[in-house]
């Protein structure tokens, strides 16, 4: 089904070794592989155990790290709001393992703004969006040297994000952000499409295209609405769209509509393809 909506080769991010394995059997020469860390379990196991993975990542045939670092991931592991930040001394044993091992890192970290006035509301338990975005911006200043793919617009497609985005991007030149999630870009970008429009040609060598797509059911609409609302958003100039699938955090206020970008050749040719297949190139 990718290939029907012109995709050739993507990124597939296991939680096992079985997995990938199965994925390399049963196609081929499709993806490269990220080794799944869970950012619960770091707050209850600590980093050592990472450490070891990172370790068997090349004998595994692994081409990258990826965690999923989400505020839910602290509440899940009961950890306190500075417990294991990933700008600390304590993470940066895991990311100074992987750049020492020469793999770029795929982080999540923060979450859509109607996650923290909706789901990230306990105090006791969630940090506000701005620390969580403070934490990260950590993670990059302090890895400068090290390739970071940041994920979901790094958690800024907001319209009122864009700005700071920009300023990440004027100020380090270590990291690359991906369009995962579909309904989240669609819903927040589309919000004011000749600013996202202007942004994305402006930084279009440091985005790369993604769906977060998660390989759980068979139901062919699943990944066919994210490719879809994906390319409307991007290619095309559609106005008050309806995005082809449910959006949750939507349903009670009218539903998500797509505005499209209309993005030009050249820059679609760098999100669609160009920019990641630079970025993962083994460094010489």
């Amino acid at each position: 089904m990718q290939r029907e909506y012109g995709v050739d080769r993507g990124l597939l991010i296991c939680h096992s070794l079985g997995a990938k394995q199965y994925a390399e059997r049963k196609y081929p020469d499709r993806f490269i592989y990220a080794k799944y860390f869970s950012g619960a379990s770091r707050f209850v196991d600590g980093v050592k155990p990472i450490l070891k993975e990172i370790s068997m990542m090349r004998e595994e045939g692994y081409h990258l790290g990826k965690m999923q670092s989400a505020p839910i991931m602290r509440a899940r592991g009961r950890a306190d709001l500075d417990t294991l930040r990933m700008d600390g001394d304590e993470m940066a044993l895991m990311l100074d393992a992987l750049k020492d091992e020469g793999y770029p890192f795929l982080l999540h970290l923060s979450d859509p703004d109607t996650y923290y006035s909706s789901k990230y509301t306990d105090r006791s338990q969630f940090s506000t969006k701005e620390r969580d975005l403070a934490e990260l911006e950590g993670v990059i200043s302090r890895h400068h040297e090290m390739k970071l793919q940041i994920a979901h617009f790094a958690a800024q497609p907001e319209i009122h994000r864009l700005d700071n985005l920009a300023r990440w991007f004027d100020t380090y030149d270590n990291f690359n952000i991906d369009t995962s999630s579909a309904r989240w870009m669609a819903r927040e970008l589309g919000k004011d499409p000749v600013k996202a429009r202007a942004f994305l040609i402006k930084y279009s060598d440091r985005i790369h295209f993604g769906t977060d797509c998660v390989a759980f059911s068979s139901d062919r609409s699943y990944y066919e609405g994210r490719y879809l609302a994906l390319r409307l958003l991007l290619e095309t100039d559609v106005r008050d769209e309806a995005l082809p699938f449910p959006d949750a955090d939507t349903a009670d206020s009218g539903g998500t509509f797509i505005n499209g970008l209309a993005l030009p050749k050249e820059v679609l040719r760098r999100i669609y393809w160009e920019n990641a297949t630079r970025f993962y190139e083994p460094d010489s």
